[in-house]
């Protein structure tokens, strides 16, 4: 049995809505302004312009090949199987991730009204057991919905996309007319207290680019659009367009909306009543309080929602990693529904193991950054290779300026990776290690030994990439390379790497 195109261009598009407007917008606003003070507002702006240079690769890629979990899929065309192997481990982890994290995000809000969901204050938050079993019965609840089809699950998408749209919007309306103050911007140090570091370490670690990543599901389910040529990249694109103004307002309401006294010890330790569920928390301090219970409603629907499409997603790429022979061949099988139900429940219990090392939403969202924005620094490599080994290929949506938009965005990628901080990159470059390890045993079984030389690559990159974090001023660096001389480091090396990346590509 094979993928049925039943998901309609606004089916889509809702479900990279679905995908950017989850937690993020419950906690992001809190994080953001206690790495960046009122400009955090620019962090946002910068986050979703980021995003979008590197979507504009990933349009053109997924109207080439509109399969399901086509994200595995092109770099197998264009760097043979290693490549492919260790880009489909890590973005597969990371989609892994997600469930747990928007789990945990409910639950944070819950624990307003559930006390015994975790054991400390949540700026150092750990589930108890108690918290432990209800994340994995939401995410167990994720599964089972997920049984009902594609079908089933896209129209229900659109119906959850249209609540989680309207509330957030209707936040920014109250808090914009009835608790505005504009010289929060300006006092408590001014507009840009901790600098520019601070407004660029807020994008992976305060849950900017977790947040603008989430368009992914449409890219891994455009092998069940009806009209993937066109639905593709107005799902990408048209998402991040609208969800970049929709958080940029939501930064505005929230940092106007903050009482002077919670910033009296300054925006890094920025702490109201309720800091948990910081817009309900917010509502609660100046009066607002009949608009609380529809928040904390909120508070289950929008990462439910995300959660929900991503275990769709996420087993699509588990199916596009069995069509290439790096996973088991469970993962092909569907049910009558069209539904990968192995894959779906295999991601389910694998999921479960990150609420145990990263048992709070902050910790988790620097990892996930830093495994997603890997996996997305090939597809600029991906889409020039291609460009170069099939000209002729049909390209439903073309990118502009390839060559420098494609540097760019494979730039853009290596300096989010830098701004996760060396603490984070060690486990990523740790995750990668695992990879290697198992396509080890995957090639010398399968007699792929010969792939190697189109990802050698990886090597210097991926160790360049570990040094120049470690001697960076983020996340435990030394701090040896000082701010704003890694701007240009990150260019040389990018550079290089990217040549280097092209070259290695499969020869037609």
């Amino acid at each position: 049995m094979k993928f049925q195109r039943n998901i309609s261009n606004i089916g889509l598009f809702a479900s990279a809505i679905g995908g950017i407007i989850g937690s993020g917008w419950l906690l992001g606003p809190l994080y953001t302004a206690q790495f960046a003070g009122p400009a955090a507002v620019l962090s946002w702006i910068i986050g979703g312009l980021l995003m979008m240079i590197i979507a504009l690769t990933f349009a053109e890629l997924a109207t080439m090949f509109p399969v399901a979990g086509s994200m595995v899929r092109f770099t197998h065309f264009s760097h043979g199987p290693f490549v492919s192997f260790i880009m489909a481990w890590v973005s597969w982890l990371a989609a892994v991730i997600v469930a747990p994290v928007e789990t945990m995000a409910l639950l944070q809000y819950a624990s307003n009204y559930i006390p015994n969901l975790f054991d400390k204050e949540y700026s150092n938050a750990v589930l108890t057991i108690t918290g432990m079993l209800i994340a994995a019965c939401i995410m167990f609840s994720m599964c089972l919905l997920n049984m009902f089809g594609i079908k089933w699950v896209s129209k229900t998408n659109i119906g959850i996309v249209i609540w989680k749209l309207s509330i957030p919007i209707v936040t920014i309306a109250i808090l914009l007319s009835m608790q505005f103050n504009a010289l929060n911007f300006i006092h408590f140090n001014g507009f840009m207290p901790l600098g520019m570091h601070g407004v660029l370490a807020a994008l992976p670690a305060a849950g900017v680019i977790f947040s603008f990543i989430g368009y992914s599901p449409s890219i891994q389910l455009a092998g069940e659009a009806k009209n993937p040529q066109r639905a593709v990249p107005v799902a990408i694109l048209g998402s991040l367009s609208f969800c970049i103004i929709i958080y940029v307002l939501l930064q505005i309401a929230f940092t106007g909306a903050i009482v002077p006294s919670s910033l009296m010890n300054g925006w890094s330790q920025l702490h109201f009543k309720g800091i948990a569920g910081p817009f309900a928390g917010i509502m609660t301090t100046i009066g607002i309080v009949w608009f609380v219970k529809v928040l904390y409603i909120d508070a289950m629907i929008s990462p439910f929602g995300t959660a929900f499409v991503y275990t769709s997603a996420t087993a699509r790429m588990n199916y596009a990693a069995s069509q290439n022979e790096y996973a088991p061949k469970i993962f092909l099988d569907l049910n009558k529904k069209g539904v990968p139900v192995k894959a779906i429940f295999i991601n389910f219990f694998i999921g479960l193991i990150f609420i145990l090392p990263f048992p709070s939403w902050q910790r988790m969202v620097s990892f996930i950054v830093s495994i997603f924005v890997f996996a997305y620094a090939i597809g600029p490599i991906a889409l020039l290779s291609l460009r170069y080994q099939q000209p002729d290929l049909e390209r439903p949506f073309k990118v502009p300026c390839a060559n420098l938009i494609c540097l760019l965005a494979f730039y853009i990628c290596n300096l989010i990776l830098f701004w996760t901080g060396w603490n984070t990159i060690l486990r990523m470059i740790i995750i990668i290690i695992i990879g290697l390890i198992y396509f080890g045993y995957y090639a010398i079984r399968n007699q792929k030994i010969a792939s190697l030389r189109n990802g050698i690559w990886l090597f210097p990159y991926v160790i360049g990439l570990g040094f120049i974090s470690y001697l960076g001023s983020y996340g435990g660096g030394l701090n040896v390379i000082p701010f704003g001389w890694d701007f240009l480091i990150i260019a040389i090396f990018s550079g290089i790497c990217f040549k280097f990346a092209v070259n290695c590509r499969i020869i037609s």
